[in-house]
This record gives structure tokens, sequence and C-alpha cells, in this order.
């Protein structure tokens, strides 16, 4: 796992953040040949080491999908996972070729297949408010941002 996710982890835990169970290999395998059959790009290998570490996050307004639903019956809510959370983009054009990979309050975050990097993009009208080659460094800057 990259360095600055790992610290970045660590700050989230110590912040309270929702983490889950990791993800097995054979749910991943799973994951990829759902995503695949509604053709759908495959997971990022910088994000597959998110879910191995926790499937899915939920920390300040941010919620970032596993490869399955996480309910959090507590709170009265689920997390979607990436396929749930995927479909509701199938028929918007400006999501071709991008993997949606979490949300906070009015923004959504991808990785975008065509340039290979990870986008946040205005949630309403799909503009590019920021890049990054990895997803370290676009997760460090929603952290950052909250902080």
């Amino acid at each position: 796992m990259p360095e600055m996710l790992k610290r970045i982890l660590e700050t989230l835990k110590k912040d309270d953040a929702v983490f889950f169970p990791p993800v097995d290999d054979r749910s991943l395998r799973f994951v990829a040949s759902m995503l695949s059959s509604h053709h759908f790009p495959m997971i990022p290998k910088d994000y597959i080491e998110l879910l191995k570490q926790t499937d899915g996050l939920v920390w300040n307004g941010i919620e970032l999908y596993g490869s399955r639903a996480n309910d959090r019956e507590t709170m009265g809510y689920t997390l979607p996972g990436l396929i749930e959370a995927n479909l509701e983009y199938a028929n918007v054009p400006q999501m071709r070729g991008k993997l949606l990979l979490g949300r906070a309050s009015e923004e959504i975050f991808v990785y975008d297949t065509m340039d290979q990097k990870y986008h946040i993009l205005e949630r309403l009208d799909f503009q590019v408010s920021c890049s990054f080659q990895t997803f370290s460094e676009a997760v460090y800057l929603f952290v950052d941002e909250l902080f």
C-alpha cells in the first residue's frame, strides 16, 4: 500500500471514519465481472489497495464505495457498492469511460479510463473541478479540504 494512503487512513481512523472489513479476492473478481458485464471500467489498482484495507469508507460527508453495499444499521443507511452506484449513472453520456468511486456533497469522484486519471466532478453538470494521477493524491485533497 502506498505510504501516503496508509497515513491518510490512519488519520481518518483517528477521526472516527467508518471502516468496513477488507475485501477478499473472490469478491474483487465478482465485482470485476459484474462491472465488465455492464460495460463499466475495471477498478484501478490503487483503488483496490484501499478496498484491501476497508471495503468502503464513510467520513465527514465523504463516501468511497466498496465492492458491495454496506449496511449501517445504527444510522438507518446503506452505503452503496460500486455496482449499484455506477448503475445509477449508466445512461449519463458524460460518465462514459468513467468508474464512479465515491461522492461528497455536491461532487462525485471518478476514475477516467480515457486519461487514466482520477477526477472530482461537479455532481450536477459533470464538470471537472480537480484531476490527479493517483488515488492517494485525490483522497489527500478531499481530506485536506475538510480538516
